[in-house]
């Protein structure tokens, strides 16, 4: 597999699908306990959904940094 994205390859499963399809719920605590502990156990065994949820938290940090910026200068 030299030369594949593992990542990439992981996210065409149905489970990494879901996961990431989750990962906006999940931030927001709108996930049921269930659903919040499959989350969990997923990306605690999967680098490439830590990966994106990483990822995805980054962009929200810097979105609310950016906006924060501007407000306090106007």
């Amino acid at each position: 597999m030299a030369g594949t994205d593992i990542g990439a390859a992981r996210a065409e499963q149905p489970e990494c699908r879901s996961a990431r399809a989750a990962i906006p719920g999940y931030l927001d605590r709108r996930l049921d306990a269930r659903h919040q502990r499959r989350f969990e156990a997923h990306i605690d065994r999967c680098a490439g959904c830590i990966r994106a949820f990483i990822d995805v938290r980054q962009v929200g940090w810097a979105r609310r940094s950016a906006s924060g910026a501007r407000s306090w200068l106007n």
